[in-house]
């Protein structure tokens, strides 16, 4: 049987991906490799960070929202006033931009 009638009966699984993927079996990590392993460390590390803050967060307290009081697990209020603080950082960076380019403009 020839090479080409062997490769073409192999499973799909034990097939080498072709050179052109930029993986080289048996070769060292390089530069671009570090930096996907580091990513999905830190992305694996800031999975277990959120589970551990929904966790370690989950006593009820009481909010007072000027005409009512609810109340509410800590780890929603946290959150919500995360939200709250990124929405007001963007809307003054917006404002901020646009004043800048009108000032430009003039």
């Amino acid at each position: 049987m020839s090479t080409a009638g062997r490769i073409a009966g192999m499973a799909e699984h034990d097939r080498k991906p072709p050179a052109s993927e930029g993986h080289v079996y048996g070769k060292t990590p390089g530069a671009s490799d570090w930096k996907r392993i580091t990513r999905l460390i830190a992305l694996i590390a800031l999975v277990v960070f959120v589970v551990l803050f929904f966790v370690t967060n989950r006593e009820t307290v009481e909010v007072s929202l000027v005409v009512a009081t609810v109340s509410i697990p800590l780890v929603f209020v946290l959150i919500l006033m995360f939200l709250l603080g990124m929405a007001t950082m963007y809307l003054l960076t917006y404002l901020r931009r646009r004043s800048g380019r009108k000032a430009a403009s003039k």
